[in-house]
């Protein structure tokens, strides 16, 4: 008796756990099952597509009527682009000139400075001074407004 319970204990285990073919079979079976599933959601997605452009009714002889219209708005698209180059090159060479006038300004005014600074009177009476020139010299009495009455 003690033998018949041991050989239905083996037999229940042997059934609860499966063997290395059944175990095969059942991987190539789930293994087909997501092939056959990618290849049918490959053919869903082409359907899909075809219905929706079906629903917006785009064909070649859609294409055809409205080709004037997409050359002009390609066309438009060209020269936005490139007037947009242009004006960015010509924005770009103005801050350049801006520049280079303000450098100017400024070198004119230091020069403008340094001139007036070197032709003051105090400043010619020192530099004959230094030269040895004695003829000129400022003078004492001061000076006289005319009036008109």
């Amino acid at each position: 008796m003690a033998e018949i319970k041991d050989n239905i204990e083996e037999l229940e285990k042997n059934e609860a756990q499966p063997s290395e073919d059944q175990e095969q079979s059942g991987k190539r079976k789930i293994y087909n099952a997501l092939v056959n599933e990618e290849d049918d959601s490959d053919k869903k997605d082409v359907e899909h597509l075809k219905d929706v452009l079906k629903a917006l009714s785009i064909n070649g002889l859609w294409f055809k009527k409205q080709l004037g219209v997409l050359a002009l708005i390609l066309f438009g698209i060209i020269i936005y682009i490139s007037n947009r180059y242009q004006a960015q090159s010509e924005m770009i060479e103005e801050d350049k000139l801006h520049e280079e006038l303000q450098d100017w300004k400024y070198r004119s005014m230091t020069r403008n400075s340094e001139l007036t600074l070197r032709c003051r009177q105090s400043q010619l009476e020192e530099q004959l001074k230094a030269m040895g020139d004695s003829t000129l010299s400022s003078s004492n009495d001061p000076v006289y407004e005319l009036t008109n009455d």
